[in-house]
Parts: structure tokens; sequence; C-alpha cells
């Protein structure tokens, strides 16, 4: 009796899939797996394929030439912006070279030579233009101390800079080559003489 249960219970499978059908899970995957096959297989799927593949390509391909295209058409605007800034810019440069005050262009090359005696010469030149240049205004007087008295009452701000530069001239006229004058001496005189031509809007 007890080999009788024994041999039942060997006979027995250890696993009854009750809820889970193996056979019928393969089956599924080999019918999914043929479906597949079969759609990998057909020609009109690689002919559908190589349509889209195209088409795809003539997208991207557009896309680049017209960023390229357009590319270009940036690199030629910023170029020719850059050409007309440089043209307005040489325009405005020639504009002003034909407004400047050529006598002036002249005591400043003057100043700027290595020469001791160009120096003498643009800051006794800048004075005969500041006497030229009061008495175009129509201050009274036929020197250009006197000038510069009238030119006191007029409010000037910058008055005492051509007062100081056209005592140096004086010495400069009186003592002649002993009077001692470094280029950057020079300079400092020139530039008061500017202040006041600036002021009066000769330069």
């Amino acid at each position: 009796m007890e080999q009788t249960a024994l041999q039942s219970a060997l006979d027995k499978p250890l696993f009854i899939p009750n809820y889970l059908n193996i056979e019928y899970v393969f089956s599924k995957i080999l019918e999914y797996s043929q479906g597949v096959i079969s759609f990998l297989s057909d020609p009109h799927t690689w002919t559908v394929a190589g349509i889209i593949s195209i088409l795809l390509s003539l997208i991207i391909l557009s896309i680049i030439i017209f960023s390229l295209v357009r590319l270009i058409e940036i690199q030629i605007y910023d170029t020719e912006e850059i050409e007309h800034e440089i043209h307005e810019a040489l325009i405005r440069e020639q504009e002003r070279n034909r407004n400047a005050n050529p006598r002036w262009h002249y005591i400043q090359t003057l100043i700027e030579s290595p020469n001791e005696s160009d120096w003498r010469v643009a800051i006794i030149e800048s004075d005969s233009m500041m006497e030229e240049v009061l008495k175009e205004s129509g201050l009274s007087g036929s020197t250009a101390s006197e000038l510069l008295e009238g030119a006191k009452e007029s409010g000037y701000r910058s008055i005492q800079d051509a007062w100081n530069a056209h005592l140096i001239r004086n010495q400069i006229a009186h003592v002649g080559s002993d009077f001692p004058l470094s280029q950057v001496e020079g300079r400092r005189v020139i530039n008061m003489y500017q202040n006041f031509f600036e002021e009066l809007r000769v330069i």
C-alpha cells in the first residue's frame, strides 16, 4: 500500500502550470517573430523605407543648404556693414581734416619737430595767430597785450592761459636763442594757446 502511494506521488509532475501556459507563450513569440520576419523580408517594406530615407535625406540636405546660404549671406552683410562703417569713418576724418585750421596744423608740426628753433617759431606763430583772431573778433588794440587786456572783460575762461603763453613768447622774442626752451615746455605753451583757441572756436 505504501509502495502504491509512493509510486503515485512520483508519477505526478513537480510543477503544474495552472496559470502560465509556456507553450502558448512560445507560440505567441514565434507568431510575432514570424510576423516581424515577414515584414522585414517583404520587398515593399524596404521600398517604403527607401522612399522615407530619401525624403528625410532631402529634407536634411535642404536644411544644410539653407543654413549654409544664410551663413554666407550673414557674412556678406557683416563684411558690407564693416566696409560701410570704415568708409563713413574715412569720410568723417576727411571732413575734419578739411575743416581743421591749416595754420594751427602747421604750428603743431613745428612743435613736434626735433629742432629747437622750430619750437620757438611755433610759439611765436601761435601768438601771431592769437593776435589776428582777437582783432577779427572786434576787440580794440594794436598789440597782443592790448587785445588781451580787452579780452579780459569778455569773460574767457582760458584768458590766463593766453596771458601766460604770451609772456613766454615775449621772452623768446626779446632774449632769443639764449632763452632756455625744452620741447616739453614748448608743448606746454602750445597747449595754453590751444585752450584759448578752442574756447574761441578757432580750432
